[in-house]
Protein backbone atom coordinates (compact mmCIF):
# COMPACT_ATOMS: atom_id res chain seq x y z
CA UNK A 1 0.00 0.00 0.00
CA UNK A 2 3.10 2.63 0.74
CA UNK A 3 4.66 1.66 -2.39
CA UNK A 4 1.38 2.45 -4.82
CA UNK A 5 1.47 5.78 -3.20
CA UNK A 6 4.82 7.20 -3.90
CA UNK A 7 4.68 6.13 -8.16
CA UNK A 8 1.68 8.53 -8.09
CA UNK A 9 2.56 11.86 -9.62
CA UNK A 10 1.69 15.20 -7.46
CA UNK A 11 -1.17 17.78 -8.76
CA UNK A 12 0.27 20.58 -11.08
CA UNK A 13 0.45 24.18 -9.05
CA UNK A 14 -1.33 25.62 -12.08
CA UNK A 15 -4.78 24.91 -10.96
CA UNK A 16 -4.59 26.92 -7.83
CA UNK A 17 -3.33 29.28 -9.92
CA UNK A 18 -6.66 30.63 -11.45
CA UNK A 19 -7.62 31.42 -7.59
CA UNK A 20 -4.48 34.16 -7.12
CA UNK A 21 -5.50 35.85 -10.26
CA UNK A 22 -6.48 38.89 -9.99
CA UNK A 23 -9.48 40.84 -12.05
CA UNK A 24 -8.78 43.38 -13.71
CA UNK A 25 -10.42 46.81 -12.95
CA UNK A 26 -13.07 48.34 -15.73
CA UNK A 27 -11.79 52.27 -15.84
CA UNK A 28 -13.35 54.73 -17.77
CA UNK A 29 -11.53 53.51 -21.27
CA UNK A 30 -13.24 49.85 -20.76
CA UNK A 31 -16.74 51.38 -20.52
CA UNK A 32 -19.50 51.35 -23.29
CA UNK A 33 -20.50 54.04 -25.63
CA UNK A 34 -23.57 55.17 -26.43
CA UNK A 35 -24.59 56.30 -29.46
CA UNK A 36 -22.95 59.65 -29.04
CA UNK A 37 -19.60 58.04 -27.80
CA UNK A 38 -19.76 59.01 -24.74
CA UNK A 39 -18.78 56.74 -21.96
CA UNK A 40 -21.81 55.30 -20.04
CA UNK A 41 -20.41 52.72 -17.35
CA UNK A 42 -23.04 50.88 -15.48
CA UNK A 43 -23.85 52.85 -12.44
CA UNK A 44 -24.29 55.85 -15.29
CA UNK A 45 -27.28 53.52 -16.45
CA UNK A 46 -28.54 52.64 -12.99
CA UNK A 47 -28.95 55.70 -11.98
CA UNK A 48 -30.49 56.98 -15.47
CA UNK A 49 -32.80 53.90 -14.73
CA UNK A 50 -33.96 54.72 -11.34
CA UNK A 51 -34.69 58.64 -12.29
CA UNK A 52 -37.19 57.04 -14.75
CA UNK A 53 -38.68 55.24 -11.78
CA UNK A 54 -39.19 58.16 -9.40
CA UNK A 55 -40.25 60.71 -11.98
CA UNK A 56 -42.83 57.40 -12.93
CA UNK A 57 -43.89 57.31 -9.33
CA UNK A 58 -45.87 61.32 -9.80
CA UNK A 59 -47.24 60.14 -13.29
CA UNK A 60 -48.28 56.58 -12.79
CA UNK A 61 -49.92 54.05 -9.93
CA UNK A 62 -48.02 51.36 -8.28
CA UNK A 63 -48.88 47.84 -8.31
CA UNK A 64 -49.95 47.97 -4.49
CA UNK A 65 -52.85 49.44 -5.15
CA UNK A 66 -54.53 46.77 -7.05
CA UNK A 67 -57.43 45.82 -4.58
CA UNK A 68 -57.38 42.06 -5.84
CA UNK A 69 -54.06 39.95 -4.83
CA UNK A 70 -53.49 38.64 -8.04
CA UNK A 71 -50.90 36.26 -8.77
CA UNK A 72 -47.21 37.54 -9.77
CA UNK A 73 -47.43 36.27 -13.23
CA UNK A 74 -50.48 38.40 -13.72
CA UNK A 75 -49.64 41.72 -11.93
CA UNK A 76 -45.74 41.66 -13.82
CA UNK A 77 -48.36 41.28 -17.13
CA UNK A 78 -50.30 44.71 -16.19
CA UNK A 79 -46.97 46.20 -14.91
CA UNK A 80 -44.87 48.41 -16.64
CA UNK A 81 -41.17 46.58 -17.02
CA UNK A 82 -39.37 49.70 -16.84
CA UNK A 83 -40.60 51.92 -14.01
CA UNK A 84 -42.79 48.86 -12.30
CA UNK A 85 -45.80 50.57 -12.04
CA UNK A 86 -49.59 49.79 -13.82
CA UNK A 87 -49.38 50.38 -17.38
CA UNK A 88 -50.43 53.75 -18.45
CA UNK A 89 -50.94 54.48 -22.19
CA UNK A 90 -49.42 50.97 -23.08
CA UNK A 91 -47.65 49.69 -26.27
CA UNK A 92 -45.78 46.76 -27.37
CA UNK A 93 -43.09 45.97 -29.26
CA UNK A 94 -42.38 43.60 -31.95
CA UNK A 95 -40.99 41.35 -29.22
CA UNK A 96 -44.29 41.28 -27.73
CA UNK A 97 -43.49 43.37 -24.55
CA UNK A 98 -45.51 45.75 -22.65
CA UNK A 99 -44.38 49.33 -21.65
CA UNK A 100 -45.99 52.55 -20.62
CA UNK A 101 -45.60 55.09 -23.73
CA UNK A 102 -43.62 57.58 -21.67
CA UNK A 103 -41.29 55.30 -20.15
CA UNK A 104 -40.44 53.13 -23.24
CA UNK A 105 -39.67 56.92 -25.35
CA UNK A 106 -37.81 57.94 -21.94
CA UNK A 107 -35.95 54.41 -21.88
CA UNK A 108 -34.57 54.74 -25.73
CA UNK A 109 -33.63 58.34 -25.10
CA UNK A 110 -31.07 57.15 -22.44
CA UNK A 111 -30.19 54.00 -23.47
CA UNK A 112 -30.71 53.13 -26.71
CA UNK A 113 -33.15 51.37 -29.16
CA UNK A 114 -33.68 47.96 -27.81
CA UNK A 115 -36.25 46.54 -25.92
CA UNK A 116 -35.22 46.42 -21.91
CA UNK A 117 -36.50 43.09 -20.96
CA UNK A 118 -35.14 40.96 -23.69
CA UNK A 119 -32.34 43.51 -25.45
CA UNK A 120 -34.27 43.08 -29.15
CA UNK A 121 -33.46 46.04 -31.51
CA UNK A 122 -36.89 48.11 -31.46
CA UNK A 123 -37.19 51.54 -32.82
CA UNK A 124 -40.25 54.22 -31.54
CA UNK A 125 -41.83 53.37 -35.14
CA UNK A 126 -41.95 49.45 -34.68
CA UNK A 127 -44.35 50.28 -30.95
CA UNK A 128 -47.97 49.54 -31.39
CA UNK A 129 -51.17 49.44 -29.14
CA UNK A 130 -51.41 46.08 -27.43
CA UNK A 131 -54.61 43.92 -28.39
CA UNK A 132 -58.16 45.02 -27.24
CA UNK A 133 -58.66 42.66 -25.19
CA UNK A 134 -55.75 42.96 -22.96
CA UNK A 135 -56.81 46.80 -23.11
CA UNK A 136 -60.19 45.80 -21.60
CA UNK A 137 -58.63 43.55 -18.74
CA UNK A 138 -56.20 46.24 -17.90
CA UNK A 139 -58.98 49.26 -17.79
CA UNK A 140 -61.10 46.37 -15.70
CA UNK A 141 -58.92 46.03 -12.79
CA UNK A 142 -60.06 47.70 -9.21
CA UNK A 143 -57.83 50.19 -7.32
CA UNK A 144 -58.17 51.99 -4.10
CA UNK A 145 -58.46 55.65 -4.33
CA UNK A 146 -55.03 57.70 -3.20
CA UNK A 147 -56.65 60.45 -2.12
CA UNK A 148 -56.49 60.48 1.84
CA UNK A 149 -59.96 59.87 3.27
CA UNK A 150 -61.60 58.44 0.41
CA UNK A 151 -62.35 54.70 0.84
CA UNK A 152 -63.76 54.19 -2.99
CA UNK A 153 -62.74 51.31 -4.93
CA UNK A 154 -62.52 51.91 -8.58
CA UNK A 155 -61.95 50.87 -11.97
CA UNK A 156 -58.46 52.02 -13.89
CA UNK A 157 -60.72 52.99 -17.21
CA UNK A 158 -62.43 55.47 -14.88
CA UNK A 159 -59.36 56.17 -12.44
CA UNK A 160 -58.66 59.52 -14.35
CA UNK A 161 -62.85 60.77 -13.85
CA UNK A 162 -62.81 59.66 -10.10
CA UNK A 163 -59.46 61.69 -9.46
CA UNK A 164 -60.89 64.86 -11.32
CA UNK A 165 -63.66 64.83 -9.08
CA UNK A 166 -61.65 65.17 -6.14
CA UNK A 167 -59.87 68.27 -8.32
CA UNK A 168 -62.52 69.75 -8.17
CA UNK A 169 -64.17 69.57 -4.61
CA UNK A 170 -60.42 71.11 -3.40
CA UNK A 171 -60.52 73.97 -6.54
CA UNK A 172 -64.16 75.25 -4.96
CA UNK A 173 -62.68 74.58 -1.64
CA UNK A 174 -60.27 77.11 -2.44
Amino acid sequence: VCNSSKNRSKRKGTIYQNFLIKKRKISVEHGKKNKNGNILTTWKKNRALNQIKNKCKQIHLDSNLLVVDYPSDFTKSVTCQVCEHILSDPVQTTCKHLFCKICIFKYFKIMGCYCPSCKHTCFPTDLTPPVKSFLNILNSLVLKCTVSGCDEEILLGKYSQHISKHTEIKGKEA
